[in-house]
């Protein structure tokens, strides 16, 4: 897992829990998306709009269960991104 995706994680990670559901996902990259490409945490092409975000939370829930652990959600974005 790449520090990159555990930096993202983090920030998407709105109530500290240590998981992500949809609605954070969602949130946090409408909210905080522009920055974090600003900032290099996130590429500005992966700013997308709800069915974006939606869908790269879809892409990443590989058991299925509504939520994503660090782990899930490194494996997509690392590879999604680029960044292993």
């Amino acid at each position: 897992m790449s520090e990159k995706a555990r930096k993202l994680f983090e920030a998407l990670d709105l109530d500290r829990n240590g998981i992500l559901t949809r609605e954070e996902v969602i949130v946090a990259l409408r909210t905080k998306g522009p920055t974090l490409a600003a900032s290099g945490v996130l590429p500005f092409w992966g700013v997308g709009d709800a069915d974006a975000s939606s869908a790269l939370f879809d892409a990443a829930d590989q058991n299925g269960d509504a939520v994503l652990t660090l782990e899930e959600f490194s494996a997509v974005v690392d590879r999604r991104f680029g960044w292993r």
